[in-house]
């Protein structure tokens, strides 16, 4: 039996867990950046899911409602998200100064999106049904066994975590396809934050600082990298299909082009 007495691993990751509800929801409630609100509340909610799974063993059967729960509250901002990411790449793309084409493009995806906005906002006024959620969410997860939580275990989760990443790129490599490079840049942010989260909480310390395993910046770094490229890569596609459904479809055959010109530079990811 564990003791009732939680680690400080457990104790550092119980108060991680926290912050991130009051994020999210802290984040829903600005009312002056909604835009970026969705953006960062979704962050947050990744965080939070990221630190979860390095606890599943102590928290068995108690997780998957929990983190269907913080499904439902991601993809209830997700199509916000998408369609504010879609301005931004692609005011990127047309550069400072954008010709014609470009420009109605970018008034017809900002209109897109802030008509996002405010029918989201329309079906629940200040996001407070979602911030309600998100407190409700705080106790479930507060209440969580954290007490059974220990180091090796959280070191066990992430070798796994590593473990699914390479299975992803594998399988993305060897048979590419939009799916299987969204999954491998799922994996592969999961595992970044989980060793940010780690080598925050490595400080707590229930182990001399010498027979810690090491999470280099490194690795961290070069998994940012590897998650923003797949995040580009994925953007473009999704940028490319809203762009065919827009009217005057015809017109918009240049930028189509410049984003495959776009997605070809990032096609050797491996």
């Amino acid at each position: 039996m564990a003791d009732a007495t939680p680690s400080r691993t457990a104790a550092a990751l119980a108060a991680a867990a926290a912050k991130e509800c009051r994020a999210a929801e802290r984040w829903l409630a600005d009312t002056r950046r909604r835009h970026r609100g969705v953006h960062e509340a979704r962050k947050a909610l990744r965080r939070l899911k990221s630190l979860l799974r390095l606890g599943r063993t102590a928290f068995g059967a108690s997780l998957p409602g929990i983190e269907a729960r913080l499904g439902r509250l991601a993809a209830g901002l997700s199509a916000m998200r998408d369609a504010d990411v879609a301005c931004d790449v692609a005011r990127s793309l047309a550069g400072p100064r954008p010709a014609v084409e470009w420009r109605r493009a970018l008034a017809l995806l900002t209109r897109r999106s802030d008509g996002l906005m405010v029918e989201a906002l329309r079906e629940d006024p200040r996001f407070l049904e979602r911030r309600q959620e998100l407190r409700a969410l705080a106790g479930t997860i507060a209440a969580l066994p954290w007490r059974k939580v220990r180091r090796a275990m959280v070191e066990r989760a992430m070798t796994a975590s590593k473990r699914r990443v390479e299975k992803a790129r594998k399988r993305a490599v060897k048979s590419p396809s939009p799916d299987r490079f969204h999954t491998w840049r799922r994996r592969a942010r999961r595992l970044r934050m989980q060793l940010e989260l780690w080598r925050t909480i490595g400080r707590a310390g229930d182990t001399p600082t010498r027979s810690r395993p090491h999470h280099g910046k490194t690795e961290i770094k070069a998994l940012s990298k590897l998650s923003d490229a797949l995040g580009r890569r994925r953007d473009l596609l999704a940028l490319h299909e809203v762009l065919r459904g827009l009217r005057g479809g015809e017109r918009m055959e240049p930028l189509l082009a410049r984003i495959r010109a776009e997605l070809a530079s990032l096609d050797r990811l491996d």
